[in-house]
């Protein structure tokens, strides 16, 4: 979240220094009448973009270019100069701002493949330099995670002895115990990680039981109707949030943006 506000406040930086440019540039602007020659074009993103060189324009919309001549000093290819660089500057900022954002919103989500009650989700335990990449059940009510053995031998893990335990179906078996270099959940690695083997009785449709030992730690939701966990679900709203403001603002014209970001910098904190 921290690299996330970083970026916000770098982009609201720039607007200020975009506001207080454009003053400058009015002062600046001399009186003589001058012609230039702007060219605009609609983006991928339906986003008009106005030059003032052909060869600034992308070749695959220089069929839809149109042209329009503009009397004024502050229409001069070099009073122009400065502002356009200055918004391209801030339409690029806002672009790699987005990435960031949709980059932190993917990691506070995990796809889950949800049978009947049940909701089976990947873990990755780590072994040494080897891994197993499992499927376990979430289950709030057991106490601790439990792999079935046959999940974790391509770890070629040493395990010991940690008792017994009795099944649903009332046999008991022998409980085993592994020490995990790391185990891999979403987002989270939880390093020297203690986690029980067993060998199940029947046939099974997931490699062991995630349990409180690790659910307790963690704020998550499962959203069913897109079979995923949504991992700190407050701060995953709030991304959100921050992603909607930056679409709108890669929408916006020119004088649209700038206004929306002065807006900004006049709010209180």
């Amino acid at each position: 979240m921290a690299e996330t506000v970083g970026r916000g406040s770098a982009l609201l930086a720039s607007g200020r220094v975009l506001s207080r440019l454009l003053p400058a540039l009015l002062v600046a602007a001399i009186s003589l009448p001058a012609v230039a020659e702007i060219y605009h074009y609609v983006d991928d993103r339906g986003r008009k973009v106005y030059v003032n060189r052909e060869s600034q324009i992308p070749h695959q919309y220089r069929d839809q270019v149109e042209t329009r001549n503009e009397t004024g000093a502050m229409n001069s290819r070099q009073e122009r100069s400065p502002q356009e660089q200055q918004l391209n500057n801030l339409r690029r900022q806002i672009d790699s701002s987005l990435a960031s954002v949709e980059k932190a919103i993917a990691e506070l989500e995990t796809s889950v493949k949800v049978i009947g009650n049940g909701v089976i989700l990947p873990v990755r335990a780590v072994y040494g330099a080897r891994r197993a990449d499992t499927h376990m059940l979430l289950d709030t009510g057991a106490s601790g995670t439990v792999f079935h053995r046959e999940a974790l031998k391509g770890l070629n893990g040493s395990t010991y002895r940690a008792g017994h335990a009795r099944v649903a179906s009332g046999e008991v078996i022998d409980v085993h115990a592994i020490n995990l270099d790391r185990i891999e959940i979403g987002p989270f690695k939880i390093k020297s990680a203690r986690a029980m083997v067993i060998d199940p009785v029947g046939r099974s449709n997931h490699d062991g039981l995630l349990g409180m030992d690790f659910l307790r730690q963690v704020q998550y939701r499962i959203d069913f109707e897109r079979n995923l966990i949504i991992w700190e679900p407050e701060r995953y709203e709030e991304l959100k949030a921050r992603r909607e403001a930056l679409l709108a603002q890669q929408k916006m014209e020119a004088d649209d943006l700038i206004e929306s970001l002065t807006s900004q910098e006049r709010e209180p904190d």
